[in-house]
């Protein structure tokens, strides 16, 4: 926190604060709501058992992978929207999400036929149990096939956020959580009079819900019922907006991909301990992915507002944005990671998760401990990353992530586990120096100030 200036004082700094809480706020109950609509959708798939629990679970890692090349116009898409935005030029902002959209159709088309044709194989590489790997499948056949239609929603809501609007993306986001709680448990096991699919039905929750967000976001943005107006003419790729996108996504993408693929890596050493062991690590995932609502809320905020402030060229408030929605996070993540620790006892887990093995919830128990001293440090990472996102700086980030998992986090894992093989527990640990290596990194691009002038 010491590597940027902070000179915004008095009405700008409360300024400032109203326009952090206005932009992640809408994302605290959207997420919030969302990531409880996950977590109880694994407490569902829990109840087929360890092994199908598992491969969802790997299924939705593989998945993830795949994906962030969608994930990567999002992001350029919100940083151009951001940066148009803050010029007041609400034209080309337009433009852009007109270009997101285009893009992202025939990238999502790519997806689909690769997801199709690869799905088989997948699970194989990773050397699963027959079983996992038949049902993790199953699963990722039918949530390829759902790409084209959650592709158009997730552009729709990056431009919006980009503009500032964090509130339609939360409204229809909640339709999304509503609807897929109620196929998910309708789908998988056989309720509301829905037939029973188990992980068939997983996907198609997933499918269906996200293809009703795309929905209400088209019909809004369409309709111009929304900040952000698409031209009607133009619709054919635009290559210069196109390459502006994917120069600012592609880093982002990279770093997502290689992140999962590192997790992937991570859980085949994990798996190496048993299936007790691998459904502890995915039900403390789920557990975090509840806690750790407040970090999405403050990372949006932080790539808005700093996009915003360095399209309008100013950077004391782009410095302060950052500086601000980083103590924000790290302050709100620490007081949720005391909250975890209170609640996720081995008692409730078992309430909530009663078809996983005593073991399987004693293994969790010591992975979100782990986890709870870690809130802090994410919240603070993830937050200056937004904020570095929104400046046009996603090569940073990349670097960051890459040399902490790799250099950080297997590195560790890879070396205790070969020499000693010890308790899972001490793999687990590898999260420390994962998550300081990219601080440390980060914060060293900060102190440069480089990333204020990104040419995007």
């Amino acid at each position: 926190m010491l590597f940027f200036r902070d000179d915004l004082h008095g009405k700008e700094l409360r300024k400032l604060y109203r326009d952090i809480f206005s932009l992640a706020t809408p994302i605290f109950i959207g997420q919030g709501f969302n990531a409880m609509v996950g977590f109880i959708s694994r407490i569902i798939i829990g109840k087929l058992g360890e092994k199908a629990f598992n491969s969802v679970n790997v299924g939705m890692m593989i998945f993830f992978i795949i994906i962030t090349v969608v994930a990567a116009i999002g992001v350029g898409t919100t940083a151009l929207v951001a940066q148009n935005w803050g010029r007041g030029d609400k034209r080309a902002a337009g433009s852009v999400l007109q270009q997101s959209l285009i893009f992202g159709a025939m990238l999502s088309i790519n997806i689909t036929i690769f997801g199709l044709a690869f799905h088989n194989v997948l699970f194989d590489i990773l050397g699963t149990d027959p079983e996992t790997a038949k049902m993790g499948s199953q699963f990722l056949f039918w949530l390829f096939l759902g790409v084209p239609l959650l592709t158009p929603g997730f552009c729709l809501a990056s431009a919006l956020r980009g503009a500032g609007d964090t509130r339609t993306p939360m409204f229809a986001g909640l339709v999304m959580g509503a609807l897929s709680l109620y196929l998910g448990y309708g789908l998988i096991l056989g309720k509301f009079g829905l037939p029973r699919l188990e992980v068939i039905g997983a996907a198609l929750s997933i499918d269906l819900s996200f293809f009703a967000f795309t929905l209400i976001l088209a019909f809004l943005v369409f309709t111009n019922r929304t900040v952000l107006k698409v031209p009607k003419k133009g619709w054919r790729p635009d290559d210069e907006i196109g390459k502006s996108i994917m120069k600012i996504g592609v880093p982002s993408a990279a770093e997502w991909t290689l992140i999962q693929i590192g997790i992937l890596i991570y859980v085949a050493i994990i798996s190496n301990y048993g299936a007790d062991a691998l459904a502890g690590y995915f039900t403390g995932i789920a557990v975090l992915s509840l806690a750790q609502t407040a970090t999405f809320g403050f990372q949006t905020a932080a790539t808005t507002l700093v996009g915003q402030a360095v399209g309008a060229r100013d950077f004391t408030r782009a410095e302060s944005a950052l500086r601000r929605t980083s103590m924000l996070a790290f302050t709100s993540m620490g007081c949720l990671g005391i909250i975890t620790a209170l609640i996720a006892t081995p008692s409730i887990l078992g309430v909530i998760f009663n078809n996983l093995s005593l073991a399987s919830l004693d293994y969790s128990r010591t992975y979100i401990m782990l986890l709870i001293y870690l809130m802090p440090l994410m919240g603070l990472y993830f937050s200056i990353a937004g904020g570095l996102r929104g400046a046009g700086d996603t090569i940073w980030p990349l670097i960051g992530s890459s040399v902490g998992i790799y250099g950080g986090r297997l590195f560790f894992a890879l070396v205790v586990y070969y020499l000693f093989h010890p308790p899972v527990y001490l793999i687990w640990c590898s999260m420390f120096p994962d998550l300081i290596i990219r601080i440390i990194l980060i914060m060293v691009r900060l102190r440069g100030g480089k990333w204020k002038t990104v040419r995007v």
